[in-house]
């Protein structure tokens, strides 16, 4: 136990701090980001870099839940979606539809409560949304 780094609280502060301008991503991003990485780090050595084994398990589960087939789709989606003359969703809402691209209204709000706020507006509201979303993502 004498080899345990103490935790210092400002190191933690500092991390948490790192995130204050943070942007949610889609799965489809991180899928880029993480296979941009591994051909960037497999040309620096020759082929001879791989992922540790929980990187590997984050961009499996990435390529695999991956919703767009284009890296241009998620930034589209996000400019349409936040337009607040048409949708004005709320970030974290974004990026949950982009994610989970739900069928309908009904499952789209049952998976992300935050979305009954919207019903007040009316239903098209939604419905116009999942659609945009709907045309770009891979089922």
């Amino acid at each position: 136990m004498g080899d345990r780094k103490q935790t210092n609280v400002d190191d933690i502060n500092d991390i948490y701090d790192s995130f204050d301008n943070a942007e949610m991503l889609f799965m489809s991003e991180v899928e880029h980001i993480l296979t941009e990485t591994l051909q960037s780090r497999k040309e620096e050595t020759n082929n001879a870099y791989e992922f540790g084994p929980v990187v590997e398990k984050a961009y499996n589960y990435a390529k695999r839940f991956s919703t767009f087939t284009n890296t241009t789709h998620p930034q589209h989606i996000r400019q349409q979606l936040s337009d607040p003359a048409k949708y004005g969703f709320q970030p974290h809402e974004i990026t949950l539809l982009g994610n989970l691209c739900p069928d309908n209204q009904e499952e789209a709000t049952h998976l992300i409560p935050s979305m009954k706020q919207h019903m007040e507006e009316g239903p098209e509201k939604i419905d116009n949304a999942l659609a945009e979303i709907q045309k770009f993502c891979r089922h």
